[in-house]
């Protein structure tokens, strides 16, 4: 026996199929970002400006998600400014799950944390921690995820291969070691994601 699709509005229309056995509909197609823009869950994060005054190794962000559906990265974008006094490359280093150091239990928070839908009043900063660094500020745990070095500082560098998907008690840093014989250096974390309202385990 026949299966039909019938509308449920009562109307008494049917779906159709035609000979190549496609099912004939009017749709609306979004990615996972747009459609996450339009339900107010989409976000673009900064630290602003932190300026760090040494050679030294820095942990300039750290972000910790406690939501219960998944944060999804989509770019890291760092930005440092020319090294006043440095010579070399500069190291920029992403950690997987930290949990521990001086820029968590410093706990300054992000400069901005924005949502993209300008109407809406949700707030990532109320499912996860987000904080930025300052010189000298630690990471000591964790495990290193990407790591670049750069010695040209007129672009930003931006971390974008791939969606990083942060699930509930996930965390993520970013640390900076400006060029040996630093004196001022400004950088810059920003983070663009969107927190994932649709079932993704395939379950219902």
């Amino acid at each position: 026996m026949a299966v039909e699709i019938q509308d449920g509005a009562g109307t008494g229309n049917r779906a159709k199929v035609d000979n190549d056995k496609r099912l004939h509909v009017n749709s609306v197609n979004r990615t996972q970002d747009e459609q996450a823009a339009l339900l107010g869950q989409a976000y673009n994060l900064s630290t602003g400006t932190v300026t760090l005054t040494t050679g030294n190794k820095s942990c300039v962000s750290y972000l910790k998600y406690t939501g219960e559906d998944p944060f999804v990265i989509k770019e890291i974008i760092i930005i440092p400014s020319s090294s006043t006094g440095g010579v070399g490359n500069a190291v920029i280093e992403i950690f997987k799950n930290p949990t521990t150091g001086t820029v968590i239990t410093n706990a300054l928070p992000f400069t901005s944390v924005l949502n993209r839908d300008f109407s809406s009043s949700n707030n990532l900063g109320n499912e996860a921690d987000i904080f930025k660094g300052v010189e000298g500020d630690t990471i000591t745990d964790g495990q290193s995820f990407a790591f670049t070095t750069r010695d040209n500082f007129d672009i930003p560098v931006t971390f974008d291969a791939a969606n990083i998907v942060l699930r509930k008690g996930n965390s993520i840093g970013v640390c900076a070691t400006p060029p040996t014989g630093n004196t001022s250096q400004t950088w810059v974390v920003a983070i663009v994601g969107f927190v994932e309202t649709a079932t993704v385990s395939g379950n219902d």
